[in-house]
């Protein structure tokens, strides 16, 4: 496992805190001790358990925002912000009179338009029997040349000018379409009038209601939704990860939440989910986060939408297993992760190591030449070298 970045910028700082102390000590007194000063501790055993800790404003697990776009004035309002709804329940009437004399008007010029085409089809195949009579009386004159070409033509011209299929009168495109545009018009009418009731989308409880009677359904307060419905009898978080800590998240994750409406207590919760893509942590960032969604377990009737809480995630734990302080890792330049160990004779030994479980304390040493007890360096600077000898602090 390499070392995070800001275990890199603090080895970076530390080295240059180290060096200049050793140079305070070869250059201030007059009596220059043999080494360099370092600041050590020591390898023990103990329990490690790693943990990612977040922010995030709790909220329902469903959530839908009920709009309209239709200008018509709010008739009557139902619920208030509280009241728990179901899923169909509805929520606000809107003045849909005029609408509803539109609809009988349409319908009626609707009724007429198929009573005047009916009667058109009609008179269409009286049209087309008797022109087909006149062609093939025609055609009988013609083929004992007792009518000419031009009055055969015609015949067959007058016929084929009607439109029929199989023989029956049928109306043209244009006809059609006009009947097909007529049909969406009482549709769209209807389907309007269905909107004029406002219904919720979900079960769940009113969070907001953004107008009131009177006003228009598109006209809310600061153009926000006119009902918002959240199943908040479920809670969640949805918390950003950090793209450099996501591969350490897992679906199942315990996750302890506390708040400060709760005072001292906690909430167990559990990773349900995450995203399978990243976004920018704001408008302003390039930091690339992925969200992370926690589902609050049990029940707790302090904790309320709406109001920011802490996500202590368990990432995973160690007992009794080999740490060293955090300041003790340090990466070489060819991207080794060592620890420096003062040998018994007050000399530098650099051990390879393989780092599992970090704290803000702690790092667990996975893989590598160390035991318990072991003395080690605190943010030990490149300047140290194998077998140089220090004076331990």
């Amino acid at each position: 496992m390499a070392l995070s970045k800001k275990k890199k910028i603090l080895f970076a700082v530390a080295g240059l805190i180290v060096v200049a102390v050793g140079a305070k000590v070869a250059f201030g007194g007059n009596k220059t001790p043999e080494g360099t000063m370092v600041s050590t501790s020591f390898v023990e055993k103990q329990n490690v358990e790693e943990v990612l800790k977040l922010k995030a404003v709790l909220e329902g697990t469903e959530s839908t925002e009920v709009v309209s776009k239709l200008h018509y004035e709010i008739k009557e309002l139902l619920v208030k912000e509280g009241d728990k709804v179901k899923k169909g329940q509805l929520l606000a009437v809107l003045d849909s009179s005029d609408l509803i004399e539109q609809m009988s008007l349409s319908k009626g010029e609707q009724s007429l338009l198929e009573m005047q085409q009916k009667e058109l089809l009609e008179d269409r195949q009286v049209e087309y029997d008797k022109a087909k009579e006149d062609y093939e009386d025609t055609k009988a004159l013609f083929d004992i040349s007792a009518a000419s070409q031009s009055e055969l033509d015609d015949a067959k011209r007058k016929l084929d000018d009607i439109s029929v299929k199989n023989g029956v009168a049928v109306l043209t495109n244009s006809e059609r379409q006009t009947m097909e545009n007529m049909k969406r018009k009482v549709s769209i009418e209807a389907e309007t009038l269905g909107d004029c009731q406002i219904c919720s989308m979900i079960d769940g409880t009113v969070t907001r209601v953004n107008t009131k009677v009177g006003r228009f359904a598109d006209d809310t307060d600061d153009d926000k939704p006119m009902f918002v419905i959240e199943n908040i009898d479920k809670l969640q978080m949805k918390v950003l990860v950090n793209e450099t800590d996501i591969a350490k998240v897992e679906v199942g994750q315990t996750v302890e939440i506390t708040a400060d409406i709760l005072g001292g207590e906690s909430v167990e919760g559990v990773v349900n989910r995450i995203s399978p893509t990243g976004e920018s942590k704001d408008a302003n960032s390039t930091e690339r986060v992925i969200p992370v969604y926690i589902e609050v377990g049990g029940t707790n009737e302090k904790l309320i939408a709406g109001i920011t809480a802490k996500a202590t995630i368990h990432i995973a734990k160690a007992e009794q297993t080999l740490t060293v302080p955090y300041e003790a890792v340090s990466e070489l330049e060819d991207g080794s992760t060592v620890v420096y160990v003062v040998k018994e004779d007050n000399t530098i030994q650099i051990v390879p190591v393989t780092i599992g479980l970090e704290t803000d304390l702690l790092i667990q040493i996975q893989e590598g030449e160390l035991t318990e007890g072991q003395q080690i360096v605190l943010n030990p600077s490149l300047a140290l070298t194998e077998g140089m000898t220090v004076i331990p602090q």
